[in-house]
């Protein structure tokens, strides 16, 4: 069945994934037809180098409700997402992984949370099966982004998410090219619900979140939302100039009162105070650069290679 309105669109972005994309259509089909609910299964391919787009024509050719995009080359993650929410047509926007660790039989859940008049709700894995490095920097980056944004959710890197359609409307306004997906959200929106999930074992391939790929993502996550870094070498120039402000008061009162202080006590302020005042200037000087930086990067986000009629 073709439905050119369908009440809910799935988005999934795939990056090397043939083995187990026939098992990904077979239980988001099998969970969206117990709903009841008219709907399109949206695939990114994300730049693959193994037979995923092939696989994607085979389904597109055996369902006309999955719709294929190919980009021009790995863009990312959330890169592919955001082609997805392009051309989404539902009311109703479900994103999750190709990998199957988020069950497709959840997406029900998120519908009825949804439902109750949520912009966003977002899924809280529940006994994750990840490596104890991925579990410990998404726990440290869940903190930070928090804080960030306000949104106190327990999981922000949880990719089961839904999305009512006018939000995605508004988020894909968005042009900086830097972007992370969950602070885009909790800067667009305080109406977030987070439910619990589960979360199952990779059973086929190999996840591509290496540490150094996780420690990567956390740089460009803390690089690109917020100037912090910058604003850190200013805080610690003033600081370092108020501690060589002190310390000056300090050899002013003892030479008041007809002491001496020693010439290692007058040089480490005066070392203090002069690199504080060198700290503080250069960290005004990254702040504007930064701004700059940011205004300028004016290059396509994805560039889509071609959509499979």
């Amino acid at each position: 069945m073709k439905c050119d309105t369908p009440e809910i669109s799935i988005v999934v972005p795939v990056y090397n994934e043939e083995e187990i994309l026939p098992k990904l259509y077979d239980r988001v089909t099998a969970t969206l037809e117990q709903m009841g609910r008219t709907y399109e299964f949206i695939l990114v391919d994300d730049g693959s180098v193994d037979r995923s787009f092939e696989v994607l024509r085979t389904l597109r050719n055996k369902d006309k409700r999955v719709r294929v995009l190919q980009l021009a080359r790995n863009f990312g993650q959330t890169a592919a997402l955001y082609a997805g929410f392009h051309i989404v047509r539902g009311s109703i926007v479900i994103t999750l992984d190709a990998d199957l660790q988020n069950p497709p039989e959840e997406i029900p859940k998120l519908v009825e949370k949804l439902d109750e008049g949520y912009e966003v709700v977002s899924g809280w894995r529940m006994h994750r099966q990840d490596a104890f490095h991925r579990k410990m920097v998404s726990r440290i980056l869940n903190v930070f982004i928090g804080r960030l944004t306000r949104t106190n959710l327990h999981d922000c890197g949880c990719s089961l998410k839904a999305y009512r359609r006018e939000f995605i409307d508004r988020l894909i306004l968005f042009e900086h090219r830097s972007r992370y997906l969950p602070a885009d959200i909790g800067w667009l929106t305080r109406n977030i619900a987070e439910i619990p999930v589960n979360h199952e074992e990779r059973r086929t391939g190999r996840t591509n979140y290496t540490l150094p790929v996780l420690i990567r993502t956390g740089f460009d996550l803390v690089t690109s939302i917020t100037a912090t870094p910058l604003q850190l070498i200013a805080f610690v120039g003033w600081l370092f100039s108020l501690i060589g402000f002190l310390m000056a008061v300090v050899i002013g009162a003892v030479f008041f009162v007809g002491g001496a202080p020693s010439e290692a006590v007058i040089i480490a302020a005066l070392l203090f105070f002069f690199t504080g005042v060198q700290l503080a200037a250069l960290g005004f000087i990254c702040e504007y650069i930064n701004r700059i930086y940011l205004e300028v990067q004016r290059k396509p986000y994805y560039i889509v290679k071609q959509e499979l009629p």
